[in-house]
């Protein structure tokens, strides 16, 4: 009888342990970016030592992407988003595209960009991950469409070859 209730004891605990991590994730998910949330803002540091802070982007179409030395998809995308962003720098269209690393070691951010010919992409260093907090990001990469008004219109999560097509028919639509 005292190994029955032991047992009923751990399942309780088990049951009441589980509803506190459904609390928890619960109300961590209400914190996450969704369409129609405004852009939590932030500052963080760029490649070019300068400070980038996203409420001063307003007027813009904004890509907030986050990525990392270890993702190997981050490692397809940030070619691909350069060349949107060379695009519309070209075009001479208000879009900015913002790349935060959220590599705790900036060294592994710098090996990978030296081998990546990125040049058109505002890179961003987030090593306390306090921006990748407040976006509460699902997988890596990720990807966050910014109206002009700091509105968060469209959320992508991973990559895939051609993504970047609907990348820009979203901020082709965001222009009009």
């Amino acid at each position: 009888m005292r190994r029955a209730g032991r047992r009923a004891a751990m399942r309780i605990s088990m049951v009441l342990g589980c509803v506190a991590l459904s609390s928890l994730a619960g109300g961590l998910a209400l914190g996450a970016a969704k369409v129609g949330d405004r852009a939590a803002d932030f500052t963080l540091p760029a490649l070019d030592g300068s400070k980038i802070k996203l409420s001063d982007l307003k007027g813009s179409i904004v890509v907030v992407d986050f990525w990392a030395s270890w993702c190997v998809p981050c490692k397809k995308e940030l070619p691909a988003l350069d060349a949107l962003a060379r695009r519309y720098a070209g075009e001479h269209k208000p879009v900015i595209i913002l790349a935060v690393n959220v590599d705790k070691e900036r060294a592994n951010a710098d090996k990978l960009l030296a081998q990546t010919k990125v040049g058109s992409l505002k890179i961003l260093f987030d090593p306390d991950n306090k921006v990748v907090g407040a976006y509460d990001i699902p997988p890596m990469p990720s990807s966050f469409i910014i109206d002009g008004k700091g509105m968060v219109r469209n959320v992508h999560a991973g990559f895939s070859s051609g993504d970047e097509k609907k990348f820009a028919e979203e901020i082709e639509a965001l222009l009009k």
